[in-house]
């Protein structure tokens, strides 16, 4: 110990030594830490090869042939592990590791058995790398049977690696090692009944890649004879394997298996339905039995079905029958009579009707469309049908996959979507299958398609609608509807309307020919010019005629605002369109006028050509845009029936002769009237009318007087009460249930134009309309629920108290002693109190009712009031009205307002006055902008508490303040004075609802308004 330090050396305790630099260090030891991370680095990649990305396989096995590649010079022992390896790496339960483990194990072997592959010390030829494969695949002791399967399974991959690297074909002297391979294969294939069909595709893969060469004859006879002697032959498998074969040059089938050697001819055809059934027992035709252990039933189809019916498509595609008529094609037979027939057939199971899925999602990602009709088979869409229909069926997840399948289809290949809407709606299908299916598929097959595909489906729907392929009227209006709803949908979920709206108006295409079909069948009948096949059967009901207008009018909600700000917007091509028909003897309007109106339409059909392309050279285009859609839109009223609209076309004639007449000379009574028209338009409950007004309102805004917009801001003055309603709707005495009943009856209708309206709002639109309808319909529907279980109660204690026997009927009491409940005067004197008090309560409740749905009412007007409102302040910030509009806007911020319009009021206000880029009002009358200002304060006493009100009248005033002080400077003083005044009221008054951020955010602003001003001053002497 002692001298083994003094030859190192003293070393501090507590200190290592330092290595030291020897040049003669021996080389073993870095030797050594190479080969383990050499042997680390083998095994990552070995880890790699089972990795579940393909990549990082791919990647792994690169390196690995590299490693082992004759070129690397690796050692035969080296060479030897790694082939151990791969074929033990294949006995696994993961399918990732066994592709990786595979594709290394067929490359490795080409290299080292080709011709310049030598590998010193390597003694390995096919006979021991079988034996090879036999030992490192073989199941030793007792192990579970998971483990046995996945055994097995490697051995099969093993000597699927050995027939693809093509070292049995390079040699010559393989053909007994060919041999040995097949039968190892064969008698798996035989004997492990759930491993047939993976063996039979190592075969046919084998088959396939075989070069076509005369001198493989005795390979192809070793995997020919064997089909018969392992008897594999009558087995879907074995058809498999023998179409393989017939596809080679030299084929040398076994004979006395199949008529003319083909399972797919005619005359086999029998037989053949019998195999692919796996009714193989007593299939052979000399008698003998040929039968083996039949396959385990899988859940997924077998290779071999996909097969044999690529094989007779490739047929019949050379075939001008199977093409014109597919039920006639091999393909169509054979689907028909096995697939429909057996699998989808009534008595089949779940099981087989699961299978027959996912055979039809394979087929239909590439049979070609001619097969269409044969694929969509009458068993199979029954099934279909009825496994869509419900989420609780057995099978709903298999026919949504199948569903999938046909949508993938379509997008694939787009020019293929006529051709699956014509067999989902017509044919084995229905036109009301989406309806049935509660599905979207038709709807996503139909956008898949381009422009011209789409035009050309929209006419077969419209086929449909002619004929829905019924006698029942209730049936034909179902599907009638189905057909609309979809193409509704279409138009809504449509997405290349900038490439199709530049040329919407001007020439034929698919959204046209959509608005024409529902404009003929909204507004119009056959007429004694219309041809046979153009008039419908059974006809139109009314109410389809309904619905269809419904339908338009949701597109018209759908598409108004692609063609905003345009005198050619959809409303104007559907009323040219409507014209057009009227004008056709092949068409007989619904809308039946007398004279007078017929007279009112005409001249306004004159005004209405005018006003489409006035405007432009009077520089008053959006005021024109404006009024022609409200023309559109009054026709469309007109001819949905509502008569009342026809008062309207009068009140839009004055408004043009005043708009197109001079300024100096215009009059208000065209203005008038055209106010009066956007609040009818504001009144209608459909979402689409209120937009319309918006729209129209935009254009006209800069027009409007004083009188118009006071006729608007008057609206948000009005009580929330059954008055108010009837004083903004003209009820007077008209009983108030009857207008409140059609409300509701129009909100359910036009549900799809409110759930259709979605999007952000324009041009100061907002979006409380639609979740107005919305609420009112749920208002309505639990109103009508309140009112049952009301009127039950009712009807209850009336029966008490008069002692009838309704009550009793329902418990199953005779009406035998009903002469024992008559009453005398006396008694009826008696019970005068008690019904008076009960129809008292009824009368309480009814009342109570109609005022509720009175209050929501005008709450629903008064909202889209300012809708217009909030238009004018946006576009028009500039204009001296706009402070007229501030004062009945600030009423509805008090704390007694309506919740509602108090948030909304206030935001209004917040964002106009955000707009201090914009140019202050240019004052024409200042005694009323000092009369505004001076209101704004007295209103500012009102609010109740309100903060948001507080704040807004402050704003308010603010604005009013800028906007005199920037018309003169010297109306500062008056200013002054102005809030001098209120702040004495404020101080003298304690109970004062003022709130000081009055005083002081005046205060404010003049110290920054001098500011400015003096560094202008400043600037300006500079």
């Amino acid at each position: 110990m002692g001298r083994k330090a003094a030859k190192l050396g003293a070393v501090p305790q507590g200190q290592k030594r330092a290595r030291e630099d020897v040049q003669g260090e021996s080389p073993e030891k870095p030797v050594k830490r190479k080969r383990q991370a050499n042997s680390l680095s083998i095994v990552e990649l070995y880890s790699d090869l089972a990795a579940e990305s393909e990549d990082v396989r791919l990647e792994a096995a690169k390196q690995l042939i590299l490693k082992f590649s004759p070129e690397a010079k690796p050692s035969a022992t080296d060479v030897l592990q790694a082939l151990n390896r791969l074929i033990s790496g294949l006995c696994t339960d993961r399918k990732a590791a066994r592709f990786g483990f595979c594709v290394t194990l067929t490359e490795l072997l080409r290299l080292i058995f080709s011709s310049n592959g030598s590998i010193e010390g390597l003694d390995l030829d096919v006979k021991s790398l079988l034996r090879k494969v036999e030992k490192q695949t073989k199941v030793e002791g007792n192990v579970s049977g998971k483990e046995r399967r996945n055994h097995l399974i490697g051995k099969l991959f093993a000597y699927k690696a050995v027939l693809q690297s093509s070292i049995l074909i390079e040699s010559s002297s393989a053909v007994e090692s060919w041999n040995e391979l097949l039968d190892h294969i064969y008698g798996m294939a035989k004997d492990t009944p759930w491993l047939r069909e993976e063996c039979a595709m190592v075969l046919v893969q084998t088959i396939e890649s075989l070069p076509a060469e005369s001198n493989l004859e005795l390979y192809v006879r070793g995997l020919s004879e064997r089909l018969v002697s392992y008897k594999l032959a009558n087995t879907p498998e074995g058809i498999a394997l023998w179409l393989a074969l017939q596809a080679r040059p030299e084929p040398f089938l076994p004979a006395n298996i199949w008529h003319d050697n083909d399972p797919l001819s005619t005359k086999n055809r029998p037989k053949l339905i019998k195999v692919l059934k796996g009714d193989i027992q007593d299939s052979s035709e000399n008698g003998e039995s040929d039968t083996i252990k039949a396959a385990a039933t899988s859940v997924n189809p077998q290779f071999a079905w996909n097969v044999i019916l690529s094989k007779l498509l490739q047929g019949d595609n050379e075939s001008k029958v199977a093409r014109t008529d597919a039920s006639k094609s091999q393909f169509g037979q054979l689907w028909l009579s096995v697939i429909d027939a057996q699998i989808f057939g009534s008595s089949s199971s779940h099981e087989r009707k699961s299978w027959g899925f996912k055979l039809f999602a394979q087929m239909i990602s590439q049979v070609p469309e001619w097969s269409f009709s044969a694929l969509f088979s009458p068993n199979f869409m029954r099934t279909f049908r009825n496994q869509t229909s419900k989420d609780d069926r057995y099978l709903h997840a298999a026919a949504l996959s199948a569903w999938k399948a046909i949508s993938r289809r379509a997008q694939q290949t787009p020019e293929s979507s006529l051709a699956l809407i014509i067999e989902l709606t017509s044919n084995n299908g229905t036109a009301d299958f989406e309806h049935s299916s509660k599905t979207e598929t038709l709807e996503k097959i139909a956008l898949a398609s381009d422009d011209d595909m789409l035009r050309k489906i929209v006419r077969h729907l419209h086929s449909l609608l002619i004929r829905p392929e019924t006698t029942e009227q209730n049936v034909a209006d179902h599907r009638r509807q189905a057909v609309a709803d979809l193409l509704l949908n279409i138009v809504k979920h449509y997405t290349r309307y900038d490439v199709l709206m530049p040329e919407f108006a001007e020439r034929d295409n698919w959204l046209r020919n959509v608005l024409d079909l529902l404009v003929e069948h909204a507004y119009f009948t056959p007429g004694k010019g219309a041809k046979a096949r153009k008039v419908p059967s059974p006809p139109i009901s009314e109410s389809s005629q309904g619905m269809f207008q419904e339908r338009l009018s949701s597109c018209l909600t759908r598409l108004r605002p692609l063609v905003a700000g345009s005198q050619t917007s959809v409303g104007v091509i559907v009323v040219d369109l409507i014209r057009a028909k009227a004008a056709h003897k092949a068409y007989e309007p619904i809308f039946k006028a007398d004279e007078s109106v017929e007279g009112t339409l005409e001249s306004a059909y004159e005004i209405f050509d005018v006003v489409k392309t006035s405007g432009v050279t009077e520089g008053q285009t959006s005021v024109f845009q404006g009024l022609t859609l409200l023309y559109a839109f009054t026709f469309i009223q007109i001819f949905n029936g509502d008569t009342d609209a026809v008062m309207m076309l009068n009140d839009l004639n004055t408004s043009y002769e005043a708009i197109s007449k001079p300024k100096a000379d215009a009059s208000s009574e065209g203005q008038d009237g055209f106010i009066e028209i956007l609040l009818s338009f504001l009144g209608n409950t459909r979402t689409l009318f209120h937009r319309i007004a918006i729209e129209a309102f935009t254009g006209f805004a800069p027009k409007i007087s004083l009188e118009g917009l006071s006729s608007m801001t008057d609206i948000l003055d009005t009580e929330e009460t059954l008055e108010g309603q009837n004083k903004l709707f003209s009820q007077n005495d008209e009983p108030v249930e009857e207008a409140d009943s059609e409300d509701e009856d129009d909100d359910m209708e036009d549900a799809s134009d409110v759930e259709m309206i979605g999007g952000g709002s324009k041009d100061g639109e907002s979006n409380s309309d639609d979740s107005d309808d919305s609420s009112s319909e749920s208002d309505s529907d639990s109103e009508e629920d309140e009112e049952d279980d009301e009127l039950t109660e009712f009807n209850n204690k009336l029966a008490l108290t008069l002692q009838t026997s309704k009550l009793a009927a329902k418990d199953g009491d005779s009406d035998e002693d009903s002469d024992d409940s008559d009453m005398d005067d006396d008694q009826m004197m008696a019970l005068d109190p008690h019904l008076s008090n009960i129809f008292k309560q009824r009368s309480q409740i009814t009342g109570k009712k109609q005022r509720e749905e009175a209050k929501q009412n005008v709450i629903r007007f008064k909202s889209r009031v300012l809708d217009l409102l909030a238009v004018f302040l946006d576009k028009q910030f500039s204009n001296p009205l706009s402070l007229e509009v501030l004062l009945p806007v600030l009423r509805l911020t008090r704390a007694s307002a309506n919740k509602q319009f108090t948030d909304r009021s206030a935001k209004l206000l917040q964002s106009t006055f955000a707009k201090t880029n914009t140019a202050l009002p240019e004052l024409q009358d200042v005694d009323a902008a000092w009369a505004i200002l001076t209101d704004i304060h007295q209103e500012a006493k009102q609010g109740g508490g309100s903060i948001a009100h507080a704040g807004a009248c402050n704003a308010a005033s603010l604005h009013v303040v800028r906007t005199l002080v920037n018309a003169d400077r010297d109306n500062y003083a008056k200013v002054v004075d102005v809030y001098a005044g209120s702040q004495k009221e404020w101080f003298s008054d304690v109970k004062s609802e003022v709130r000081d951020s009055m005083f002081s955010g005046f205060l404010n602003w003049s110290s920054r308004n001098r500011v400015a001003t003096k560094s202008e001053v400043k600037a300006e002497a500079e």
